[in-house]
C-alpha cells in the first residue's frame, strides 16, 4: 500500500476511535434552555431620596439601621406614601427578563404599611420613571413578612433603560417599625449566552 495512502487511512481510523470514546457531543448553544438567576440586595444597600410627592429638590432623609439584622429604615416620623423613599438600583445582565421581585421587612407598625415599586426610566431621561409593579406589606399582622411581586416579564435593555426598586414607608412616631432586611430579583436569561464552561 502507497505509504501516503496508509497513513490517511490510520488518521481517519484514529479519529474515529476518538470520537467514538468521547461520548455524547455537547449540546449545540442553540438547544441551551432559559436559565433562573437571582440578584440579591442587602437592606442596607437602600439610599434615601425624596419622593415624588414632594418638592423638586431638598435634603435628603436620614435612613437607620438596625445593626444586628440590617434591617434599613427612613428615619422620619409621622410619613405618608410618597414622601420619601429608600431606592435599591438594579444592576442585572443585559438581555435578562425579570420574572418576580420579593422583599423580606419588618411591619410592626398597626396603622402604617411599606409600599414599594418597580420602576424604570430612559438612562438619559429627565422623568421620574415608570412604575412597572408594585406591592406592599399589610398591618394586620404585626411580624417579619415577605411580599412580592410576581407575574413579571419585564425584559432588561441597559443599552436604552434603567431599572431601580423604590420603598416608601407610612411612618408614625417610631420609623424603625417599617424597615427592608433584603430584595431578590429573580430573572431568566438565555444559556446559548453564556460562556460554555458557565453551563
Amino acid at each position: 500500500m502507497n505509504r501516503k495512502l496508509f497513513l490517511f487511512v490510520s488518521l481517519i481510523a484514529l479519529s474515529a476511535l476518538v470520537l467514538s470514546a468521547s461520548g455524547p457531543a455537547l449540546a449545540s448553544p442553540a438547544a441551551a434552555s432559559a436559565l433562573t438567576g437571582y440578584y440579591n440586595l442587602l437592606g442596607y444597600e437602600g439610599i434615601g431620596t425624596l419622593g415624588s410627592s414632594l418638592t423638586s429638590h431638598g435634603q435628603t432623609p436620614a435612613v437607620g439601621d438596625y445593626v444586628t439584622t440590617h434591617c434599613r429604615y427612613i428615619n422620619v416620623i409621622n410619613t405618608t406614601v410618597g414622601q420619601y423613599y429608600l431606592r435599591y438600583p438594579l444592576h442585572l445582565p443585559n438581555g435578562a427578563t425579570i420574572t418576580k421581585v420579593s422583599l423580606f421587612v419588618a411591619d410592626f407598625n398597626s396603622a402604617g404599611v411599606l409600599w414599594a415599586y418597580l420602576r424604570s426610566r430612559p438612562w438619559n431621561s429627565r422623568n421620574a420613571g415608570t412604575t412597572v409593579s408594585f406591592t406592599l406589606s399589610d398591618n394586620t399582622t404585626d411580624n417579619d413578612k415577605t411580599i412580592n411581586m410576581t407575574g413579571l416579564n419585564v425584559a432588561v435593555n441597559n443599552e436604552t433603560t434603567e431599572y431601580w426598586i423604590d420603598v416608601s414607608p407610612q411612618n408614625s412616631g417610631d420609623p424603625g417599625q417599617l424597615c427592608v432586611y433584603g430584595i431578590q430579583v429573580t430573572y431568566t436569561y438565555n444559556g446559548a449566552f453564556l460562556p460554555l464552561i458557565q453551563r
